[in-house]
């Protein structure tokens, strides 16, 4: 792998590790915080939206960069696949599948009213 190549992967490693380290942080707030039951709902964006504004702005934030987060996997997944080497090809396949795993759980943790714990374990 070229020099310049590697120094990029390091740094977008580093970035994305300081971001995962403010993720769980924010997620252990709002978890502290107790986020307001309210019914399950279906899947919308407008009724997504609107349970992420009734929580308040830490889950906002907690919610925007989670998805920040998997776009910068999905970049990483990339740069990986692309390097050639076996280990950074399946590191970059795990680290993915557990930020979209978390995301993913995320998401479900809110359509069911910020209720099951078990997806709260998810996103942890």
């Amino acid at each position: 792998m070229p020099a310049k190549r590697l120094m990029q992967s390091r740094v977008m490693v580093i970035i994305v590790l300081i971001l995962l380290a403010l993720q769980f942080e924010l997620g252990m707030a709002v978890n502290i915080a107790n986020p307001p039951s309210i019914p399950p709902f279906r899947l919308s964006l407008i009724g997504f939206l609107d349970a992420l504004h009734l929580a308040g702005v830490t889950v906002i934030i907690h919610a925007s960069l989670g998805a920040w987060l998997v776009i910068f996997s999905a970049i990483s997944l990339v740069f990986s696949l692309k390097s050639g080497g076996r280990i950074v090809q399946v590191f970059g396949i795990l680290a993915f599948l557990t930020t979209f795993l978390a995301a993913t759980t995320g998401l479900l943790f809110v359509l069911y009213g910020f209720q099951n714990d078990g997806y709260t374990h998810g996103m942890a």
